[in-house]
């Protein structure tokens, strides 16, 4: 009976071994100062009327300090309600756009609209009369 437990104890152990090892594969590293998006679906935090519509994730703070290997502490505002240290399966990269979006002015279809005088909903699209 002793050997069935063994083996037992023998295979979760491996098993917890596999688990473990994936989960410091996806462990992501982040240097100080980086900027960090926090996954919003394991905090508590009130969404509004629908949950399925809001991000998926929060931010963009700022890395602190590294606590260990895979936690890390952030720059939340004042007033946040959720612990600043969070494990680095919680976190992602922000890539910051530092261009500015810009309209090609050479475009002919571009017009400049001084104001709207109406607008009526016509087969599920909105159309705009602008002056």
């Amino acid at each position: 009976m002793t050997t069935v437990y063994n083996q037992i104890h023998d295979t979760l152990k491996q098993i917890n071994n596999k688990r473990s090892a994936i989960n410091i594969e996806k462990a992501r590293q982040f240097a100080i100062n980086n900027w960090v998006l926090v996954d919003y679906r394991n905090l508590q935090i009130q969404a509004g009327n629908n949950r399925s519509l809001t991000n998926k994730w929060i931010g963009p703070y700022k890395v602190i300090e590294a606590i260990g290997s895979h936690v890390y502490q952030l720059e939340v505002p004042e007033g946040t309600r959720w612990y600043n240290v969070v494990y680095t399966t919680l976190l992602k990269a922000f890539n910051r756009r530092d261009e500015d979006q810009e309209m090609d002015n050479d475009d002919p279809d571009v017009y400049e609209v001084e104001s709207i005088i109406d607008s009526r909903k016509i087969h599920s699209v909105v159309k705009y009369r602008v002056r």
